[in-house]
């Protein structure tokens, strides 16, 4: 069924960019199947630790810059049968279009050279879709200022405009409404090689994207859809998504999906494609603004949504399998041609790292995103968008109510990422909804949901709850209003906080298992546990990049370890986790944004051996099974210096082992990072940090992970500082250790013990053949013993 002359795959890994979207689990599950197909993989990527543990599935990993030139040397040394560019980022299909003609009989596996061309030449994108008679916007690419100005007038103002330079790099969208605007836009002096990029301004049209699978077959399927509860005209990734797509009626979804399907045909794409339209709900104009032929943010928000592995399918379809007949591992079919249905909503809302309002436009200001689920619109705006110990929407509720109404209409015109904030103030001075619809582009059903949020806010401030309304809240979601002991109280009361499954795949795929749940109201719970002893962990709301690479890392580790070790993982989290399909069927995820799971009772203390929590402040410090993951600073002398060692050691509360230590100094003004020096550190070395640790764990008698600083100071190491728990250097440390410390932890947490009287070399061992050098925090190499031994000779 696959195809038969394929044998090696290249991947082409993401760059380093704080613009990219983590895929770290989407990469990890198309490695795995390929693996496990019996595929030899490779990898380009420019950061070795994105992999999370995937490293032994790869024939040869080899870490540099992600280039046209390094992917043309790795083809032209090892002729790999076929590249995967889907895995990674934008830059991936960059290099594909840079590569036609290039790379001899190398087979470009999903996105082909006219897609990923065409993602970037906007002329080649509207010329394609105008020839298969689809919907799109006109455009002029040109440098031309005189065949500028004449298109302009061809198509009247509003309009957007970006510069498009040679490095295939552009600026931001700029909205321009007038002459005067436009002539300021072209006064900015260019680069050379610079063209200019215009097309009719659709600001205002309500925006969504479709995903969809296709194999070489032609079979093709909905994966899911979303919608942006903000118009066009704000970027894609600062407006709050919903999935599925609520606003649109039976006819106009099934219009949409058929442009989608039909554009997925004539690029001839195998594999997974987004496709973005501008729809104008009162004209029924609609328009395909962009397509993305890849794994993405849209994949992986609908691959939690839906529950659909997209990028298992995707994966396997790129080889050649078909979409009904795809296989999620040895002897487990799955019929991926089965568009899932959802019985629930999923909301994915954007994260500032700075307060105060940001004004919204065509170029991304987010930092970050937090997913929640529910079952009506208000239940997951209350969850997420307007959860006030999130956003602080009380705060805002305080200013925006000393404006008055002219101020006010401002904040309307003007958006911000305070917009729906805006709306509840002006709905509760009795703003029109068809007004306030048609200024802002928001469809009626979020202002109906707005309004509802409004009244009962209004019987919260009023102090009306009664058992009967209480019920309705709760179906809201809202908590925490003081009254929320009626519901688990009062026989009579139907709705309550409960525990629901998260379903979202058809009868055509029963046996396909998901142990996805989310906290909700109901009637019913849905929770089911085995009958093994369990160990529970519990995960904070996570903003930043590095910190969501981490906990994707942390928590895949833990979860492998609980299983291996016999128990039954549950991760509870304030935000849901997207397990790597491998643990998918073997954990217990449950979404729990209010924190309700601990009153709930539903899962049996007595069959809990360990909580592991990696939030930064605990909650129930009195609880002897909590185990604090996240570091908390015990030691800082302020004290810095060129050459730094930064140590991991596990402790049985009486002995302890150093399985890494992380070397750290200053050359040549460059910084160099060698993971890890256990290999080639000095018996006396050994000894001196052997003896501080000691020192430093004399009063610790319980089960924990430390993480020391030494500061070398005039050929003395001195302990600068001192941690309890993971620190951000835990991925680096445990890929550069032959001693899996989080496994090692979960065993010491069941009891197991560490050697009385170790040797030195037993203590520091680590039999880890491959090191991480990094240079300046940016640069990496993969190296041998030999070669970083050269490394670090060089270094002293």
């Amino acid at each position: 069924m696959e195809l038969n002359d394929i044998h090696s795959i290249l991947i082409i890994g993401p760059t380093i960019s704080d613009k990219n979207v983590d895929l770290s689990t989407a990469l990890y599950d198309s490695v795995d199947i390929l693996h496990q197909l019996g595929y030899k993989i490779s990898i380009i990527v420019e950061d070795p630790t994105s992999l999370l543990s995937a490293g032994h599935f790869f024939d040869k990993v080899v870490v540099e810059k992600v280039s046209g030139e390094n992917v043309l040397k790795f083809v032209q040394k090892y002729h790999p049968d076929a590249i995967l560019p889907t895995v990674g980022d934008r830059n991936a299909l960059g290099i594909i279009s840079s590569l036609n003609g290039k790379i001899g009989n190398t087979r470009i596996l999903g996105a082909n050279y006219a897609s990923s061309l065409a993602t970037f030449k906007r002329d080649l994108f509207i010329k394609k879709l105008n020839k298969a008679h689809l919907p799109v916007i006109n455009f002029i690419s040109s440098d031309d200022e005189k065949e500028i100005y004449s298109f302009i007038r061809s198509i009247g103002f509003p309009i957007i405009a970006r510069r498009r330079y040679s490095n295939r790099h552009s600026s931001g969208w700029t909205n321009i409404n007038n002459l005067f605007e436009l002539d300021n836009f072209m006064a900015v002096e260019d680069l050379k090689d610079t063209k200019i990029e215009i097309e009719r301004s659709i600001r205002g049209f309500s925006e969504y994207s479709f995903t969809i699978v296709r194999d070489r077959f032609d079979n093709s399927a909905l994966i899911g859809t979303i919608e942006d509860i903000e118009p066009i005209g704000i970027h894609h990734l600062d407006s709050n998504l919903i999935s599925p797509a609520i606003s649109l009626n039976d006819s106009k979804l099934q219009r949409l999906r058929n442009y989608s399907i039909k554009l997925v045909r004539s690029f001839d794409i195998v594999g997974v494609c987004t496709v973005h339209f501008a729809y104008n709900h009162v004209t029924n104009e609609t328009f395909i603004t962009e397509f993305i032929p890849r794994l993405s943010e849209e994949t992986k928000f609908l691959e939690y949504a839906t529950s659909y592995p997209i990028a298992t399918a995707t994966a396997e379809i790129c080889v050649g399998y078909q979409l009904g007949k795809l296989q999620l591992d040895a002897g487990n079919f799955f019929n991926g041609a089965t568009e899932p249905f959802v019985d629930h909503i999923t909301s994915r809302f954007p994260q500032w790292n700075t307060p105060g309002q940001k004004y919204l436009g065509p170029s991304k200001t987010s930092n970050s995103s937090v997913i929640v689920n529910g079952f009506s619109l208000e239940e997951v705006l209350n969850k997420g968008v307007l959860n006030d110990k999130l956003n602080n929407n009380f705060s805002r509720y305080e200013q925006l109510r000393k404006l008055d109404d002219d101020e006010l209409f401002e904040k309307i015109i003007h958006p911000t990422n305070w917009m729906l904030d805006v709306l509840l103030e002006a709905m509760r001075r009795n703003f029109e909804k068809p007004v306030l619809s048609e200024i802002t582009g928001i469809n009626m059903p979020y202002l109906t949901a707005l309004q509802n949020i409004i009244n009962n806010n209004l019987i919260i401030r009023e102090g009306e709850i009664d058992g009967q309304n209480v019920e309705r809240m709760v179906e809201m979601g809202i908590k925490g209003v003081g009254h929320s002991k009626l519901l688990l109280d009062s026989p009579d009361i139907v709705t309550k906080s409960v525990v629901k499954s998260k379903s979202a795949i058809s009868v055509a795929n029963k046996n396909y298992g998901n142990n996805n749940y989310f906290v909700t109201s109901g009637i019913t719970n849905d929770l089911k546990l085995s009958d093994r002893k369990k160990i529970v962990v519990r995960t904070p709301i996570i903003t930043s990049k590095t910190d969501v690479t981490i906990r994707q890392f942390v928590l895949f580790q833990l979860t492998k370890s609980i299983d291996q070790n016999g128990l039954e993982p549950i991760i509870i989290g304030r935000e849901p986790w997207n397990a790597p399909l491998a643990m998918r069927r073997k954990l217990i995820e449950i979404d729990d944004p209010h924190m309700e799971m601990k009153s709930l009772n539903l899962i049996p203390s007595d069959s809990i051996l360990n909580i592991i929590d990696l939030s930064k402040n605990l909650i129930d410090t009195d609880d002897k099974r909590v185990f604090q993951f996240s570091a908390q600073e015990l030691k800082n002398i302020g004290l810095k210096g060129d050459t730094v060692a930064r140590v991991m050691v596990i402790t049985d509360g009486n002995n302890f082992l150093v399985p890494s230590v992380i070397y750290r100094t200053k050359r040549n003004n460059h910084l160099y990072e060698v993971s890890s020096v256990n290999n080639f550190m000095q018996v006396e070395t050994c000894n001196q940090f052997a003896k501080l640790i000691k020192q430093e764990l004399e009063d610790e008698t319980e089960v924990a992970i430390y993480n020391f600083e030494l500061i070398l100071q005039n050929d003395h190491w001195l302990v600068s500082k001192k941690y309890r728990g993971m620190t951000n250097d835990i991925i680096r440390h445990e890929l550069a250790s032959s001693v899996h410390v989080i496994d090692t932890l979960v065993k010491l947490l069941l009891g197991n013990k560490i050697d009385d009287d170790m040797p030195l070399d037993k203590i520091f061992s680590n039999y880890d053949e491959d090191y991480l050098l990094t240079i300046d925090d940016k640069r990496y190499k993969l190296l041998d013993k030999e070669g970083m031994q050269k490394a670090m000779n060089e270094l002293k």
